[in-house]
């Protein structure tokens, strides 16, 4: 796991000196704390740097150190990631090819593949999480990848001639020319969503590359933006139909293929563990491919009626695994919310931030660098009962409602404003436009609070405007399979692996994200509904998948999500913070009307469940401005 950063000039020279690029790349030092590169050159009337901080995971030899090249300087590479099956990739290339290799990383089989069989057959083969800049010198041509889930960051800029790139958006801003201008699009549907949708970040003129797509500069300036991998090609109707039997023994099949893979390491590995269905199949599956324990690693917050020690105690003995924990309280959270801020580059409104934090810091401190994770899987298998809901209503009354005709839905709408709740308010407003009930899992404000909350709402776009254009590409498939497709484009790359990306490499640890592997998604998105959530059961046919790997009544315990919820975690003393930070920012007094935040505190007292998520967005965004708009010192300690 590492960070990159580069830039292309097409003016054959470049405001981006040397010193501009080193000092860049070790804004990163905590994503690569073992190794540094360097390497700025010219071709033709282009100029090229490429800077890489080093995490060793493969290869720890100094033939593992980046920029890396062909052998004949043809392609060079600056590659932050892991390919798990490059192994099985270098006997093919040895093989079909007779190509020799230098070293034993995964970097080198990259170059090698994309030199034998191009760029997008080889993202077909590739199976891992990465994020990468190839630079080809005899086409002039500069290609920024990211992997198909978006495990992995990639920031951009480009304003004229010039484009950089990075992992992380404060190594961007550490280079010339760049400014820190506040998105306010970004703001806007970050108070809806908890993360700025793709490919818009809080900074202006830095974007985000998607997900599964690839973006080309060549030589002359012209660019290419080119989706190599897509979920919604994947459907129950585009499959074959599964049985229940079938589904559970493919799945058993390519979890265990999955897990396995991402033990592939040179450094100590283990398993984040809640105690839940996901954690406890990693450390299962783990389990039943070493000689030795297992290291696992829990979290628990003080006084938090949702610890999940004792589930994951169960597990750990159950697979006698070699188990750490930590048990964090208000003092931990507050003192660490200012870095928690630098790491994150942009707010990302989930609080889980904090503790994953300090299991992260855990783990590197007890020497293990390689954690595998369960992100990704309630997605996948629907394991939230928020689908199960927004299913029933998308499908029962809200289709009949949005059949009416319009001025009738007018009328109610109206009538309803002033006596419904806001979420059920701008349901209503949202079925008047046919636009799409789900708009994601865990919703912040929205578009009517906003109409109170911001000074100067957008008037030309609104979040739910944004959601529905995502869903007109999804042309085939059910209510709960564009839900989930949803979730693959938004939600899931751009807030939770971005959570588990940024909060892990703070602690200069890798994290590994088993049921994202892509031949797991992809049987998955092919999965009927049905089968999915069945018989009151979320997460149906994992469950079963489950059954007899894990002990019963861990699969079939109450789910809790990691460490409870904002609710859960927002105490007295934690929201006392935030009401005196949110209250007395400057970013307050230009955007935000102060008397609505002031009645989002006062209904906190007796309504914690619908006001705690808000708390936490905004003032996670009001560490983000302090910490890049209001502090000298952008590093905390």
């Amino acid at each position: 796991m590492c960070g990159i950063v580069g830039f292309l000039s097409l003016e054959g020279k470049s405001p981006i000196s040397d010193s501009f690029l080193e000092s860049a790349r070790d804004t990163m030092a905590h994503r690569g704390p073992d190794d540094a590169g360097l390497q700025v050159f010219s071709v033709g009337s282009s100029r090229i740097g490429l800077g890489h901080r080093r995490l060793s995971i493969l290869d720890l030899s100094p033939l593992g150190h980046q920029p890396m090249s062909t052998d004949d300087g043809r392609l060079l590479i600056v590659f932050n990631g892991e390919i798990f099956n490059y192994r099985e990739l270098r006997r093919i290339l040895e093989d079909e090819g007779g190509y020799r290799f230098r070293s034993t990383s995964d970097t080198e089989v990259i170059l090698y593949s994309i030199r034998h069989w191009g760029l997008e057959p080889s993202l077909k083969r590739f199976r891992g999480m990465y994020a990468f800049a190839l630079y080809d010198c005899n086409e002039g041509k500069l290609t920024l990848v990211r992997d198909p889930l978006g495990v992995k960051p990639l920031y951009f800029y480009e304003h004229d001639k010039l484009f950089c790139f990075a992992s992380e958006i404060k190594a961007l801003l550490e280079m010339p020319l760049i400014h820190k201008r506040l998105n306010k699009r970004a703001l806007y549907h970050y108070l809806t969503f908890a993360n700025a949708p793709v490919p818009e970040t809080f900074f202006e003129a830095i974007h985000k590359l998607e997900a599964g797509t690839y973006l080309a500069i060549d030589a002359k300036g012209k660019k290419g933006h080119v989706r190599y991998w897509d979920p919604a090609r994947f459907s129950a109707s585009s499959g074959s139909v599964h049985d229940e039997r079938e589904c559970i023994d493919k799945i058993r099949s390519l979890l265990r293929q999955a897990v396995s893979r991402r033990m592939v390491s040179d450094v100590p590995f283990g398993v984040f563990l809640s105690g839940g269905v996901d954690s406890s199949l990693n450390v299962a599956l783990m389990a039943e491919q070493m000689d030795r324990p297992v290291e696992t690693f829990s979290v628990g917050i003080l006084g938090d009626p949702s610890n999940e020690f004792n589930y994951a105690r169960q597990v750990a003995r159950h697979f006698n695994a070699n188990h750490h924990e930590i048990m964090i309280g208000d003092d931990d959270f507050i003192s660490f919310l200012p870095r928690m801020a630098y790491l994150q580059d942009e707010p990302m409104a989930d609080p889980v931030c904090v503790p994953l934090y300090y299991v992260s810091k855990l783990a590197r401190e007890s020497g293990t660098i390689v954690i595998q994770v369960g992100e990704g899987s309630d997605e996948i298998f629907a394991g939230y009962e928020m689908y199960n809901s927004f299913r029933t209503w998308t499908d029962g009354s809200y289709r009949y409602y949005s059949a009416l005709p319009g001025f009738v839905k007018e009328i109610i709408y109206s009538i309803g404003q002033g006596l419904l709740d806001p979420a059920m308010s701008d349901a209503l407003r949202r079925a008047s436009l046919s636009e799409p009930l789900f708009m994601g899992n865990a919703i912040a404000f929205w578009d009517i609070e906003k109409r109170h909350l911001l000074k100067n709402p957008l008037k030309e776009d609104t979040s739910s405007g944004l959601i529905s254009g995502i869903y007109r590409k999804f042309a085939n498939g059910d209510t709960l399979w564009k839900m989930i497709n949803l979730e693959l484009k938004n939600r899931l790359p751009e807030l939770l692996l971005m959570r588990v990306d940024k909060m892990s490499m703070g602690a200069s640890i890798e994290t590994r994200v088993p049921f994202l592997d892509e031949d797991l998604v992809e049987y998955a998105l092919t999965i009927p509904s049905e089968l999915k959530q069945k018989n009151g059961h979320n997460k149906y046919i994992l469950k079963k998948a489950a059954e007899g790997i894990i002990p019963d009544d861990i699969i079939y315990r109450k789910k809790w999500g990691f460490c409870g919820s904002a609710t859960n975690m927002m105490t007295d003393k934690i929201v006392n913070y935030a009401r005196e930070k949110i209250l007395e920012s400057p970013l307050t007094a230009e955007v935000f009307n102060r008397a609505y935040i002031s009645q989002i505190f006062e209904k906190h007292i007796k309504q914690k469940r619908f006001n705690s998520f808000k708390i936490w967005n905004l003032l996670n965004l009001t560490l983000w401005h302090e910490q890049w708009f209001q502090t000298a010192d952008r590093q905390p300690s």
